[in-house]
This record gives C-alpha cells, sequence and structure tokens, in this order.
C-alpha cells in the first residue's frame, strides 16, 4: 500500500513538467492509422545524505487511433515484468517488442531495474546547534536544526560553440554544456519544527499543522546553473528527519515556456552586440579617416604656404621684370617673325598642289600589283585542291584494292591452313587412341588365354578333340603379337603409333606454314618474325601514310583562305603581301585627301600670320598692364603666405585628437560591442547546444522510432526518524521468540515419546 502511494505522489508532482514538455506523438502503425506516446519516469532512492541506493524505471506506451502496430520501445530489461498482466515480453538487442492492436486508447506499462547513472546528484548535510551533524544524531533532540541541499546536474561536457563575433565572422569558442533540466524538491515538516527560516523555498502549510516547503531549479546555464544550494533551518523538539522528494526532467530552453523568452533575451543581446560593434567599426572607420583627412589638409596647408612664398618671391623677382621684356619681345621680335611665317606658308601651298597632283599614279601601281597578287593566291589555292584528290586517283585506288584483296587471301589460307593442321593432330590422337586399344585388347586376350589353357580346360574327351583345343589356342596366342607389338609397322599396334607420329610431324610442319602466314595465329609462333599477314598490313600503311604524308605537307606547305605570314605558308605571304598592297592604296588615298587638306591649312596659316602680328603689337600693350596689376599682387601674396603659416601651426592638433578619438573612444565601442557580441553570442550557443543534447540525449533509454517521448525523474530522499531501530529490535526479538517455540516444541515431543 506504502509503494502504491509513493507511485502516485510522485506521478502527481511530474505532472506539471510532463504537461509542459509534451511533443505531438507521431504515427507508427503495420495497419490503420495508430499514435503512440512514450513516457519514461525513473525513481530513484537516496539515504538521507544523497547517496545513491536503486533505482526503477516505469515504461508507459499511450496508443490512441485504430489498427494495428509493432512497436520496438528501448528499455532496461533488468528485472523486466508487466504491469499490465502476467505475460510475458520479446526482447530483441535491447528493445521490447510487441505487436498491438488498438481500437480507441491503449496502455502498456512496464516495470525494470534503472540501470544507468542518474544525471543528478544531490549532497545533504546537516548541523544542529551549528554544529555538523550525521542524520541519525539529531532523532528526538531539541535545538536549532539546519539542512543544506546541493543538487548538481552533471551531464556536463566541453564542446566547441560558434557564435558570430561581430565582424560577419562565425567565431569557435569552448564552453561547458549539459543536459537541461529544470526541477523542484518538496518536503513537508512536521509541527515540531517552528521558526522556520529559508531564503530560497516557497513556504506554506500543508493543512495538518506542518509547513510545506518548495525549491525550484534551474540546472542549466546561462539561465541557471548545473549546480542549485539551498536549504532551511528550524527550531525543532523531539527533532527527526523529514524525507523530501525531487522531481526533475530535462527540458528545451529554446521552447519551454518559462526559458524560451530568456533564450530569446540572449540572442537579441548577442545581435545588439553585433550591430554596436558593426556601428562601432564604421564610427571608427569615419574617425580615421578624418584623421587621414586631416594630415591631408595639414599637408595641403604646408605646400600652400611655401607655394604662398614662392608665389610672392616669384611676383617680385621674376614676374614684372619678364613682363617688361615680354613686351621688348613682342615689338622688335615677334613681329618680323611672323611676317617670315606668312611667306614660308606660301611656299608650302605650293609644294602641297605638286604633291597631290603625282598621288593618282601611284594608286594606280597599287591596283595592278594588288590584281597579280590575286592571281597567284588562286593558283595556289587549285594546288591546295587538287592535291588533295591522288588519293582519288583510279590507278591509287586499283593499288589499295589490291593489297586489301591480298590481305584478305592471306587470312582465309591462314584460316584454311589452321583447320587442316587441326584435323590432322585430332586424326593423330585418333591414331594413339586405337594403338592403346589394341594393347590394351591384346593383353585382355592374352589374359583370357592364360585361363583356358589352365583353369578352363575341357575334361579329356579324346586326344583329337584335345589337340584342337590346343591347337586353336597356339593360333590365336600367335596372333596377340598383331594387337600388342608397337615396334612393328605392320602389327596393328604399330601401325597406328607409325600413322600417329606422322601425323603429329605432319601437324608440326603446317604449324609452321601457319605461322609463316600470320605470326600472330600461333602462340607457339616467333612474333619477331613477320607473315605475310603482318607484311601486307605494313605495306598497306605504308601506302596510307605515303598518300596522306604527301597531301598532308604540300597542302601545310600552300595554306589556306585564312593564313597570314605569320603561319609561314605560301598563300599566308600572299594574303599579307595584298592586306600591305589594300593598306598602300587606302594610305595613297588618304595621302592625297590629306594633300589637299595641307593645302586649305597653308592659306588659312598665311592669313592667320597677319592677324598674329596684329595680335602681337596688342599684347605688347597689354603686358604694360599686367606689370603694374603682378607689383599688387605681390603684396597679397605676402599676407596670403603668413596667414597659412599660422592654419599650418595649428592643423597638427586636429589631427592628433582625430588619432586620439578613435584611440580611447571609438574603437573602444568595438572592443565593448565585440565583448557583448562574444558574451551573448557564447550563452545562446550554449542554449542552443543544450536544446539539441535535450532532444538527442533527453530520454533515460529512448522512444521507439516515429514516437513522441519523454523521461522524467522523481528522487526520494529519505528522513531518519528512528522507526528503523525500533524496527531491527522487534526483528530480533520475533526470531529469538521463533527459536524458542522451536526449542518447546522439540522438549515437549521428547517428554511424551
Amino acid at each position: 500500500m506504502r509503494r502504491t502511494t509513493t507511485t502516485a505522489t510522485a506521478a502527481a508532482l511530474l505532472l506539471p513538467l510532463l504537461v509542459g514538455t509534451a511533443a505531438s506523438p507521431a504515427l507508427a502503425a503495420d495497419s490503420g492509422d495508430v499514435a503512440v506516446t512514450n513516457t519514461e519516469t525513473v525513481q530513484a532512492r537516496l539515504s538521507a545524505t544523497g547517496a545513491f541506493q536503486g533505482a526503477r524505471v516505469y515504461e508507459q506506451l499511450a496508443l490512441t487511433g485504430h489498427g494495428t502496430a509493432t512497436i520496438e520501445n528501448p528499455v532496461s530489461t533488468e528485472g523486466l515484468r508487466n504491469l499490465d498482466g502476467f505475460g510475458g515480453y520479446r526482447v530483441v538487442d535491447g528493445l521490447l517488442v510487441s505487436t498491438l492492436a488498438v481500437d480507441g486508447e491503449r496502455r502498456e506499462r512496464t516495470l525494470s531495474t534503472y540501470d544507468k547513472d542518474l544525471p543528478l546528484t544531490v549532497e545533504v548535510t546537516y548541523t544542529f546547534d551549528g554544529e555538523p551533524v550525521q542524520p541519525g544524531a539529531v532523532v528526538g533532540k531539541t535545538g536549532t536544526l539546519g539542512v543544506h541541499y546541493k543538487v548538481t546536474n552533471v551531464t556536463g561536457r566541453t564542446q566547441d560553440v560558434t557564435y558570430d563575433d561581430g565582424s560577419g565572422t562565425m567565431a569557435t569558442a569552448s564552453a561547458e554544456t549539459v543536459i537541461p533540466m529544470i526541477g523542484q524538491l518538496v518536503t513537508v515538516l512536521p509541527s515540531t519544527f517552528t521558526d522556520v527560516q529559508s531564503d530560497e523555498a516557497g513556504i506554506a502549510g500543508d493543512g495538518r499543522g506542518g509547513t510545506r516547503m518548495q525549491f525550484q531549479m534551474t540546472l542549466f546555464p546561462p539561465i541557471g546553473s548545473a549546480t542549485a544550494e539551498f536549504g532551511y533551518t528550524a527550531t525543532v523538539s523531539r527533532a527527526v528527519i523529514p524525507k523530501a522528494t525531487l522531481t526533475s526532467m530535462p527540458v528545451s530552453p529554446l521552447e519551454y515556456p518559462s526559458f524560451k523568452g530568456g533564450a530569446a533575451s540572449y540572442q537579441a543581446g548577442a545581435q545588439k552586440g553585433v550591430d554596436l560593434t558593426g556601428a562601432g567599426l564604421l564610427l571608427d572607420d569615419s574617425v580615421l579617416r578624418l584623421h587621414d583627412g586631416s594630415a591631408q589638409l595639414l599637408a595641403g596647408l604646408l605646400q600652400l604656404r611655401d607655394g604662398a612664398a614662392t608665389l610672392s618671391t616669384g611676383l617680385n623677382e621674376s614676374a614684372a621684370p619678364g613682363a617688361d621684356e615680354l613686351a621688348d619681345g613682342l615689338t622688335g621680335e615677334a613681329a618680323p617673325g611672323a611676317a617670315r611665317l606668312a611667306a614660308g606658308a606660301r611656299q608650302l601651298d605650293a609644294g602641297l598642289a605638286e604633291a597631290r597632283a603625282k598621288a593618282p599614279q601611284l594608286l594606280d601601281g597599287l591596283v595592278q600589283v594588288d590584281s597579280g597578287l590575286a592571281l597567284v593566291d588562286g593558283g595556289l589555292a587549285r594546288l591546295y585542291g587538287e592535291i588533295g584528290t591522288i588519293g582519288a586517283d583510279p590507278k591509287v585506288v586499283r593499288l589499295q584494292e589490291g593489297i586489301t584483296t591480298l590481305r584478305t587471301a592471306a587470312a582465309t589460307l591462314t584460316a584454311g591452313v589452321d583447320q587442316i593442321r587441326l584435323g590432322i593432330a585430332g586424326a593423330s590422337g585418333s591414331a594413339t587412341k586405337i594403338q592403346n586399344g589394341s594393347v590394351t585388347l591384346g593383353t585382355q586376350l592374352a589374359g583370357g588365354l592364360g585361363v583356358l589353357q589352365k583353369e578352363l580346360r575341357p575334361v579329356p574327351m579324346g586326344d583329337a578333340y584335345l589337340q584342337q583345343y590346343d591347337a586353336l589356342l597356339a593360333q590365336l596366342s600367335g596372333a596377340m603379337p598383331m594387337l600388342t607389338n608397337t615396334d612393328s609397322p605392320e602389327t596393328i599396334a604399330g601401325g597406328a603409333k607409325a600413322l600417329s607420329t606422322g601425323l603429329a610431324g605432319a601437324a608440326g610442319l603446317l604449324g609452321k606454314v601457319e605461322c609463316g602466314l600470320d605470326s600472330a595465329s600461333l602462340a607457339t609462333c616467333d612474333t619477331s618474325a613477320l607473315g605475310m599477314v603482318q607484311g601486307l598490313a605494313m605495306v598497306d600503311a605504308g601506302v596510307a601514310e605515303l598518300l596522306t604524308g604527301v597531301t598532308t605537307k604540300v597542302r601545310a606547305a600552300v595554306g589556306d583562305d585564312d593564313d597570314t605570314k605569320a603561319d609561314g605558308t605560301l598563300r599566308g605571304g600572299i594574303h599579307s603581301l595584298q592586306a600591305g598592297t589594300d593598306q598602300l592604296s587606302a594610305g595613297g588615298d588618304t595621302l592625297a585627301s590629306g594633300l589637299a587638306r595641307l593645302g586649305d591649312g597653308a592659306s588659312q596659316l598665311n592669313d592667320g600670320a597677319g592677324d598674329l602680328s596684329a595680335g602681337i603689337a596688342a599684347a605688347a600693350a597689354g603686358s604694360r598692364q599686367l606689370s603694374d596689376g603682378l607689383s599688387t599682387a605681390a603684396g597679397g601674396s605676402t599676407q596670403l603666405s603668413d596667414g597659412l603659416t599660422s592654419a599650418a601651426e595649428g592643423a597638427p592638433q586636429i589631427v592628433d585628437g582625430t588619432q586620439r578619438l578613435s584611440d580611447e573612444g571609438t574603437s573602444q565601442v568595438v572592443v565593448s560591442g565585440r565583448s557583448t557580441a562574444e558574451d551573448f553570442g557564447v550563452k545562446y550557443a550554449v542554449l542552443s547546444a543544450g536544446a539539441e543534447r535535450a532532444q538527442t540525449e533527453g530520454m533515460a533509454y529512448g522512444a521507439p522510432d516515429g514516437a513522441a517521448g519523454s523521461t522524467a525523474y522523481s528522487i526520494e530522499i529519505a528522513g531518519v526518524d528512528g522507526t528503523g531501530a525500533s524496527s531491527v529490535g522487534r526483528l530480533i526479538l520475533a526470531i529469538v521468540l521463533f527459536a524458542g517455540g522451536i526449542g518447546l516444541a522439540t522438549f515437549a515431543g521428547r517428554r511424551f515419546v
């Protein structure tokens, strides 16, 4: 009755957890439509200090629908038994295999020993009046009791996780991941516990004068921790150690309602770190560009300062005197030179007119050259085409057909010789068989004569009869060598032997003839000595190669329509010459046109020379005004030089300031962004890895293929109330009384015998 109550209590405590993680069941049916859900409940017992004492696992298959399903459920096979009846199970390689008919709903439950390590460990320590004690030492005492629980998720392992480091690159970090577990520990303190204090528990009354304490645990980072520590203190009288129940199960932090918001916050934090890093990089890049621009500004100011000084010097020392010299040069030298330029232009115009008159004769000669080159190219093209028809010449065709006929005849002759050789070889073998059969027959007949002479000799019936009998046997015995003598060709055996030898020799000679015809016809042929077939093949190949080689080489030398001199062919050279004459012809036309344009230009040049002379006179007057203006500009350039010197002295402060802004400001934003991206990115990656482990490793044994599944753990932590010792005492007393009863019965039996 107590076990049933405990199991029911554990199921009630686990129900809220299982409801939060139930998944849609998958379909797994041989016929019909059946949905399968597998739940595993591991019930473990720990001592009052947390030491493992034993565990068992309840498996339940919930089937709904209509049809037949074959289920292969991974289970613990140790102590496996049926909770729904007395039937047995079929277990194959750790899988509980059963075929179930479903019409509506059906439940199948089993119980077996849990043979794995628990995913959680529990350590319970106690103090009494501030001193560490063992749990049994406080029973019945009055004072202040302290109970401390330490629950650890021991599924941790180190693995690599990836995250965005903020620069668009996926970085890798080594992190500790666990199968995410949640749970709660519940204990009920009796009414003798007063002044109950705890910083972690939810505290309420149990309705019977006791105090109910409930501790919640999130046993995975970064939302929680792989280890949870909590406890309570109470003033006690007639102290006991209350039992406690810890229920837990794996969850996905990305999907479980209580945690998916937190997981999303880590994901958002990682994205904000990435965004901050990107903005910082952009801002720092802009500041660095400002720094570079400031440096360029400084360099420009320095150049302007130096240029202004040079301008001032040039205006005062060179430009004004040069303007005076310009006026003198324009008046005294430029005008006469312009007149001479006009006279030269007239002479140029006359010479160009004469050259233009002779240009048509040059163009006519180029046309004649181009026509001759076209005739040569046509002849080469004809040669290129006709050389390719040599192979079609009737004489060449008859030669090749004759060679082909000889090759065919040689092959046919070889085949005929091979057939004759094989026939003679077969006849030689048959003669050998006749020889062997004759000898065998003679031997057998000789044996039979021996039997007739000795064992079957007839009973004497008269001398005349016996003489005839013996004479007949003697005659038969004398004929035996005709069958057995192989040395004389006059006997049957000897003749067969001679015939076999002769035929074998003839077969060998025919083999040599066959090798002469085709050196590849027999394995015994000497392939280095070519036969008639090989020789004719070489002649045929030589004729073909000769025709192909002559045609190919001549055509290669002549060339085709698109060859140029770079191809090294006759037609290529002709084509290049034709291209040259075309260019010369085109150039002649261009030359004539150019000469005409040059004549027009010379006339314009003559007209322009007069205008130039007048313009130079006007320029001389303007140069005087330029000299006066340059004097004024010289004074302004001195002021400009002084101002630029002051600006150049202040510009380095801008350069230094932008560098400090990058070093101490914007670059630190990048560092902060990357740190944020890494911190939140790694934490979210750990949550994702934990979610994956919950999916693949969350069940103690696993669900059937295609079925939904979940695992929950109910861990009973024993209490201590002193009843254990009393029970042992009562057991010892019962044993003593039982032994005493046996003694009395023995005594009474002896007394009344």
